[in-house]
């Protein structure tokens, strides 16, 4: 079997006297999109901070493209970010930029890629979340849903082989984020990548993530493949499900 992209080791993460991340493990692939569900506060965008080096753990080992982070070395962290892309929650934009310098900026910045490279890719980003007629725009002329398809365009023109996303399709319409969706799960499969999505959307999540990783408390109480979850013996697992995928049921038969 191939090696892991990404591999946790007993990480736990502590605020004073809160256990908000308890002994994490899990190995991840490539190809997989990993779902991480759970209730509000139970850690998984602590977790998701972890995963791209924004947060140290106070124990525990994280290892990214079979590289161990080692925390107090900048320049290891430097360049182990450059496998690691994260569309931020409140999608991080610069108001002084026009959207396709927005994407573009990472990569101008990682000095790699030559100018009509990084263009075309922008470009193409853009066009994939529906969004090449907005490339002169700026953010504040954006929606909130627009403004959070250009966070997503600018982690897939970077192309990691580490993706994440928190919250990728919140106050999107349900063809955008069923669009969204499914453009995750072709991320993942045609670069050889893993791509982590934290969402409470659960109706768009299931038809696209190979493998959830359900929180609770902190730790992890279900990891297992999507297909499989109606085997899962944890009652808090079934309960969630059950009850988010309830409501999206009893919000379609109102509409």
């Amino acid at each position: 079997m191939s090696l892991p992209l990404v591999s946790l080791q007993n990480i736990a993460v502590r605020y004073r006297k809160k256990q908000v991340l308890r002994e994490l493990s899990g190995d991840f692939y490539a190809g997989e999109v990993v779902g991480v569900i759970g209730r509000g506060g139970v850690g998984k965008t602590q977790l998701l901070r972890v995963l791209t080096t924004l947060l140290r753990p106070n124990t525990g080992t994280l290892v990214l493209m079979g590289k161990t982070v080692v925390w107090w070395q900048r320049r290891t962290l430097v360049e182990v970010r450059k496998s690691v892309g994260l569309q931020f929650q409140n999608f991080a934009l610069f108001d002084f930029l026009d959207v396709h310098h927005n994407v573009t900026f990472p990569l101008e910045h990682q000095g790699i890629l030559g100018a009509e490279e990084i263009s075309s890719r922008a470009r193409e980003a853009l066009d994939r979340v529906g969004l090449a007629s907005a490339a002169t725009l700026f953010p504040g002329e954006l929606s909130g849903g627009m403004r959070r398809r250009v966070a997503i365009a600018r982690v897939m023109a970077a192309r990691p082989p580490i993706a994440v996303f928190d919250d990728p399709v919140a106050g999107l319409d349900p063809i955008n984020s069923a669009k969204i969706m499914r453009l995750l799960g072709d991320f993942a499969q045609e670069g050889k990548r893993v791509v982590f999505v934290a969402t409470h959307d659960l109706e768009r999540l299931f038809p696209v993530a190979t493998r959830l990783l359900f929180l609770h408390n902190g730790a992890v109480d279900y990891d297992g493949p999507t297909s499989q979850r109606h085997l899962a013996t944890s009652p808090r697992f079934l309960d969630f499900v059950e009850a988010a995928t309830e409501t999206a049921a009893d919000f379609s038969s109102t509409v």
